[in-house]
């Protein structure tokens, strides 16, 4: 019996250890080294629109289209002007697909103008804005809530908002005719009663305001970012995270901020980039974890275009440059869209038109 016992014990330990060895095994054969990832190769192409400034990018009906200082564009194969050479386009919203309002400059004069027919034909209309000092406003941004169906526009210091499609004007916050140099990006949230906008104001410092549309509650974060994007400074752009509606992205002179807890607190992304504008940073459409991004050295009229792209959510940067002689790469906007499962990004310039970027 004493030896049976011996026997199966010994018996057992083997067992044991053969188990133990073929798991090892096992787990061995399973774990395989990372692949060093691919690196990306940005291709860019020059589209034309040269000696144009890009002032935005938009894309409606799957069609892209640029508003300059010479005019709105729509693009195929090559860009066709549909509107006059002479219209400054500063804004554009699309009340539907074939309704869109702009905001236009001809003559130093401020001019509202809407197509009812996809931006085949265009007309004039009469309006108030700016109230009884119409000549020295003009609507720097425009946004529309389809759901209320009311009109967002922002001015020098005023943000008005209108429920007949732009004809009567109404101040939500400000006034007309201020000083500043204008409050030049707006974001209505979309999932929130909150609309944002921001500029600069008499002092060069940034201004960042939080209206929220149901209670009139004005939040003002200026003096928060100030911290990290110090005078003179501007916000030239809001956005919000698609994959975290309580995350806000600012970006202007300086570089660019966000905030993780809608505007509690906020937090450098992309800072100390001394006298270098951001305009209009973007998320990748495809990865929201991807943020592209490109600047505007102040003062210098020649320089190559930096694409700088974060592939997570804005803690590295890596940034591409495509540079040519003579090229004059300050970046005005920027528009990422989605096409056939890629991602392409159109990069606006200030005076070099147009640059289509893919990565292969």
């Amino acid at each position: 019996m004493f030896k049976n016992v011996v026997s199966f014990i010994l018996f057992s330990t083997l067992a044991s250890f053969m188990i133990g060895c073929n798991s090892s095994s096992s787990n061995k054969a399973i774990i395989v080294p990372d692949k060093p990832e691919t690196p990306l190769t940005p291709k860019f192409t020059e589209l034309g629109l040269e000696r144009h400034k890009v002032e935005k990018l938009m894309q409606i009906n799957g069609q892209l289209l640029a508003l300059t200082d010479q005019g709105l564009y729509r693009y195929d194969t090559n860009w066709q002007i549909i509107t006059d050479k002479s219209f400054h386009v500063l804004a554009m919203v699309a009340i539907s697909d074939t309704h869109w309002v702009a905001s236009i400059k001809q003559n130093e004069q401020g001019f509202l103008i809407e197509s009812t027919d996809a931006g085949v034909t265009w007309q004039q209309f009469d309006n108030n804005f700016g109230g009884d000092f119409s000549s020295g406003e003009v609507a720097r941004t425009l946004a529309y809530d389809n759901e209320k169906q009311k009109l967002y526009a922002t001015g020098l210091y005023v943000l008005a908002s209108s429920s007949d499609v732009g004809r009567s004007w109404t101040v939500e916050e400000g006034q007309w005719s201020s000083l500043g140099t204008g409050l030049g990006s707006i974001l209505l949230h979309p999932e929130k009663q909150d609309v944002w906008y921001g500029g600069q104001n008499g002092i060069e410092s940034p201004i960042l305001d939080q209206l929220n549309t149901e209670t009139y509650e004005l939040t003002m974060h200026g003096q928060a970012i100030n911290e990290y994007l110090p005078s003179p400074s501007v916000i030239y752009q809001i956005l919000y995270d698609p994959k975290n509606n309580e995350r806000i992205v600012a970006s202007g002179e300086g570089g660019i901020v966000h905030s993780n807890d809608y505007g509690e607190t906020w937090l450098p992304l992309l800072t100390e980039q001394d006298y270098r504008f951001h305009f209009s940073p973007v998320f990748d459409p495809n990865d929201h974890n991807v943020i592209y991004t490109a600047g505007w050295d102040k003062g210098d009229n020649v320089q190559p275009l930096i694409l700088e792209m974060s592939k997570d959510d804005g803690q590295t940067w890596q940034s591409y440059t495509y540079e040519q002689q003579e090229f004059k790469g300050g970046v005005r906007s920027m528009l990422a869209v989605e096409n056939a499962g890629k991602t392409v990004i159109y990069i606006g310039l200030y005076n070099n038109g147009v640059v289509k970027v893919t990565f292969e």
